[in-house]
């Protein structure tokens, strides 16, 4: 009678645990196979011409470029999902999400990070700040290129018009105050 170690319990231990899995992996849609070594299954992907789906990670500061990936990935069968943090100017959309009932890898990702332009940081700059009204006219000036004014029916007007209205503010309480600030000059009415 031969003798036995446990090498040889341990290969037909591999053995008859590959063969009880077999009609497990056949199912799947991915090629898959068993490896004996700790009895694991294991894609075949990596050895095939192409994916067997496709997966992709885009990341951008271009909003062009964001919308033309989304525009390319997203389908009517398979709804996209984007989330927002508008704190820190940046979007996540994930393609293959899925639903609750179905649901998928969430592994065809595209993300977008804003980068500050300079009329966004003065913006923030003064956002909070207690300004006098010549500080605001001339921020208002300042940058001009970048805003639009509206009156009080909502229709646009120039920012030269906004800016002299915030340097003749009137502000009406229980007495009526006049203020305007000019360069060299200043005027107060009570």
């Amino acid at each position: 009678m031969s003798q036995l170690d446990s090498g040889t319990f341990q290969q037909v231990k591999d053995l008859v645990l590959s063969g009880y899995h077999l009609n497990d992996i056949q199912g799947l849609a991915c090629p898959t196979a068993l490896l004996p070594a700790g009895t694991g299954v294991e894609s075949l992907e990596r050895f095939a011409l192409e994916r067997f789906r496709f997966r992709g990670a885009m990341t951008t500061t271009s909003i062009e470029d964001f919308v033309r990936y989304s525009k390319g990935y997203a389908s009517a069968t398979e709804k996209a999902r984007c989330f927002i943090d508008a704190d820190h100017m940046t979007a996540r959309s994930v393609f293959n999400i899925g639903t609750l009932d179905n649901p998928g890898h969430a592994d065809n990702v595209a993300s977008i990070t804003l980068k500050q332009t300079a009329p966004f940081r003065a913006l923030l700059q003064i956002n909070g700040e207690r300004l006098k009204q010549k500080q605001i006219a001339e921020w208002l000036e300042d940058w001009s290129d970048y805003l639009l004014a509206f009156d009080s029916d909502g229709n646009t007007m120039q920012i030269s018009q906004a800016a002299q209205a915030v340097r003749r503010i009137t502000i009406q309480q229980a007495t009526q105050q006049d203020h305007e600030d000019g360069d060299f000059s200043g005027k107060k009415s009570l």
